[in-house]
């Protein structure tokens, strides 16, 4: 934890009690969070908390590197912790969209400044979905039960 807070700091950030505790929570529990669920768990911690607080926080981690924002195409916007070293440099993530965990893709093809399909790439998100081992070894199981 001494390592993200580090990360904060470094960005020109305080270390506020609230900040700590977001991200002991993300660091503790591991998954994803709305903003929703780090109020209620914050709320539980430190007392009151309002929510836009809570997103500001969690878009400040986040440009930190500390957390990176999952694309849900529920909507809804989610949360994880970016475990990746800074030996890792540049890199994606992958997200079990069952339950919730992350990994880490070191390697990315795309680079600024290639030209893909007639567009010369100034930036770039990828995020991948799937199931995590364990996931998919409990549902080999439930469809092995239901037989």
């Amino acid at each position: 934890m001494d390592k993200l807070l580090e990360k904060l700091r470094a960005a020109g950030y305080k270390v506020t009690p609230r900040r700590k505790a977001i991200i002991e929570l993300f660091s503790g529990k591991g998954g994803t969070f709305s903003p929703q669920d780090v109020q209620e768990v914050l709320i539980e911690r430190i007392g009151q908390c309002g929510l836009p607080g809570i997103y500001r926080n969690l878009e400040t981690m986040a440009a930190c590197g500390i957390l990176f924002r999952i694309a849900d195409f529920g909507g809804e916007r989610r949360y994880a912790l970016c475990r990746a070293d800074k030996t890792e440099g540049h890199h994606h993530h992958i997200v079990c969209v069952s339950c919730g965990k992350v990994g880490n893709i070191t390697n990315c093809q795309y680079r600024e400044g290639m030209n893909i399909d007639g567009f010369r790439i100034v930036s770039h998100l990828v995020q991948l979905n799937g199931l995590c081992e364990s996931c998919v070894t409990k549902k080999k199981k439930k469809k092995g039960n239901e037989q």
